[in-house]
């Protein structure tokens, strides 16, 4: 019960006007009613967002004509969309780069006609050449990286001003026909800004002829389609496999099924963004990409950030992909090396503050410690906790950098939701008792729900980049010289990090993996679905279906699993969003699975499981091996 009396719960729980709970696997019974009891439990929490429009309209609305009127925006791209460089960020990407689209889609009205009207941020060339509007992809050639960008048509867009431009679609030349509802308008454009020609006036620095995102419009229904609809390439995400919701991005591949820029995966912008935040995520991602000391930034070619010299003087990186290598997991180093994005919590050691910095004492990994579980199949699995070392013992819970994809829908979600998954007592006897963590404000307010870290301790991606910039890099608060602007656009940053789709090679397989899930019970933590709230200032993250497979509460995970913090919660962890799982190794380089990376697999993480999740854990333990395959397949697949 987390340390406290048992029986001052059951006294305070009657005086609540509940009517039965369950105290260390044992049914005290006051009553029917374990309704009752979890709502006497729930805290009284403030939301984080009150009721209000959000910074955009509507993605997408009905004019009064009829019409449906998309809004798009995005970022211009080195390569067309099955190249790496494709996925990879432009030399000054950050600057003059960005654009917004507007779809006029007047099939839903009875006409076939659709109008997208281009405006780039910056003056396209004048006298170089024009803006390319490529549309209604060829189907079925997409065996290779350069077979796959032949389109039905490929002509010229009309300049309204030197900042619009426009296009008309009138039928669908893959069938010869019409536009009809439910057809999938696929398009691109050739992009030649400003200085594509040395005669073009106010001219950009740098690169000048890219490329946009790859658009799949869903005619006569307005909005954008992560589905890949070509036979010959890897069809999907369907709308259950859109992990994200509308930020789902699309799965490049290769028609083999191999994935375009992997590394990338959890670096793309969300497929709904909306203008202006697409210029706002790029300028927050240089942010992310920049040592703030020198204001170097790490991707070469690009020039210094102004602003230097913010780095405070005790820091764990100078720079927030220094542990964030391409928005992922952190990674171990090798026996006997320093770490580098991992660090340790402390509690208790008044000579070091509240984290150890390396700049107070090194951490090495300086050794692990192993323990064997066979499976039912006698399959024997090898399990390795790391050991840390500082030069002195402490009192420490080891933390490594998360995956960073869906932060901002994972904050959208409304209180009440969440909440309605908290079960702190074990209210109704199924050995599952998570809590929300909470953030305490000012003295007096109701706390926050928390919703980020792996203790659950920050209620908003504001409150988390606020945390890691002073605890990592040493930043001062907003009045710094990294103030609320910069601020803001690492939040946008990060909370519009598009979602990967689940990815479904073998169906029939994963189909079976997704019951064992549900069976042997991973669903009473790793919540499937979720649904984001109505009061997030991005319209982006608002109404949106998402599973992320978690109810970001704290449970207990045992002993095994305790930190070295000897505080009563040691053993209690957020549950991890799984999605994303299955592109860890691609992203980070490896797979350094729980708070202190110690799983190198996703069956070393389950079975680590203690606690709570020991029952389920077990299950696993004694699955056959087929279904144990099926599991792992359909784990691998978010």
């Amino acid at each position: 019960m987390r340390g406290r009396s048992p029986d001052m719960l059951v006294l305070a729980l009657m005086l609540a006007g509940c009517e039965s709970v369950t105290l260390g696997g044992a049914g005290v019974v006051l009553g029917p009613g374990p309704a009752l009891c979890r709502q006497a439990s729930l805290p009284q929490v403030t939301p984080l967002f009150t009721e209000g429009p959000a910074e955009t309209g509507p993605i997408v609305l009905r004019r009064e004509d009829g019409v449906l009127v998309t809004e798009v925006a995005g970022r211009v791209r080195g390569r067309h969309e099955r190249e790496d460089r494709s996925s990879f960020f432009t030399t000054r990407s950050f600057e003059n780069r960005s654009y917004r689209l507007v779809v006029e889609d007047a099939v839903a009205a009875g006409r076939s006609e659709i109008k997208i009207t281009y405006y780039p941020i910056v003056d396209v060339s004048m006298y170089g050449p024009g803006t390319n509007f490529r549309s209604w992809k060829m189907y079925g050639i997409e065996g290779d990286q350069n077979g796959g960008y032949t389109f039905h048509v490929n002509q010229g867009m009309r300049q309204v001003s030197p900042r619009q431009l426009e296009q008309t679609v009138t039928d669908n030349p893959r069938v010869g026909r019409p536009l009809v509802v439910g057809d999938i308008l696929d398009f691109e454009l050739g992009i030649y800004l400003a200085g594509a020609d040395a005669m073009d006036p106010n001219p950009i620095v740098g690169g000048s002829a890219y490329f946009s995102d790859t658009f799949r419009y869903q005619v006569g229904l307005g909005g954008l389609t992560p589905e890949n609809f070509d036979a010959a390439g890897m069809l999907g995400p369907s709308v259950e496999a859109r992990l994200g919701g509308g930020t789902t991005v699309p799965f490049v591949a290769l028609a083999d099924g191999t994935p375009v820029a992997p590394k990338y995966a959890f670096s793309q912008l969300a497929l709904n963004i909306q203008w202006p935040h697409p210029q706002g995520f790029l300028e927050g991602r240089r942010l992310f990409y920049t040592e703030l000391d020198t204001g170097a930034h790490v991707e070469a070619g690009n020039p210094p950030l102004p602003l230097q010299g913010v780095l405070g003087p005790m820091f764990n990186a100078r720079s927030c992909v220094a542990c964030h290598a391409f928005n992922g997991r952190g990674v171990l180093p090798p026996v006997g090396e320093q770490v580098q994005s991992l660090v340790l919590k402390l509690t208790g050691e008044p000579d070091f503050g509240d984290q150890l910095q390396p700049q107070e004492a090194p951490v090495w990994l300086s050794r692990v410690e192993s323990q064997s579980v066979t499976l039912s199949d006698g399959e024997v699995v090898m399990l390795q906790r790391p050991v840390f070392d500082a030069g002195r013992p402490l009192r420490a819970s080891a933390r490594l950098a998360p995956a960073l994809i869906g932060l901002g829908l994972l904050e959208a979600v409304d209180e009440a939701t969440l909440l309605a998954a908290a079960d702190e007592l074990d209210c109704d006897g199924d050995g599952i008792s998570g809590r929300p963590g909470l953030s305490r404000g000012s003295p007096g307010e109701e706390p926050r729900l928390g919703r980020f870290g792996w203790k659950a301790e920050h209620p908003s991606v504001s409150a988390q980049v606020d945390a890691e910039l002073a605890a990592h890099l040493g930043v001062g608060g907003t009045a710094s010289a990294f103030g609320g602007e910069e601020r803001s656009r690492l939040v946008t940053y990060l909370r519009l990090l598009g979602v990967v789709p689940q990815r479904v090679t073998a169906p029939e397989q994963v189909r079976r993996g997704a019951e064992v899930f549900a069976a042997v019970g991973c669903g009473a933590c790793h919540l499937r679905e979720l649904t984001t709230g109505g009061r997030h200032p991005f319209e982006e993250l608002r109404a949106q279906t998402v599973h992320p497979y978690t109810d970001l509460l704290l449970h207990d995970m045992g002993a095994g699993l305790a930190d070295d913090s000897g505080l009563p919660e040691a053993s209690e962890w957020r549950t991890a969003p799984l999605w994303g799982l299955g592109f860890t190794a691609q992203v980070s380089g490896a797979v350094n699975l729980l708070h202190d990376g110690r799983a190198g697999s996703v069956l070393e993480a389950v079975l680590w499981h203690g606690g709570e999740a020991q029952r389920a854990r077990d299950a696993v333990v004694a699955l056959p091996r087929e279904d144990r395959l099926a599991l792992l397949a359909f784990l691998d697949s978010l």
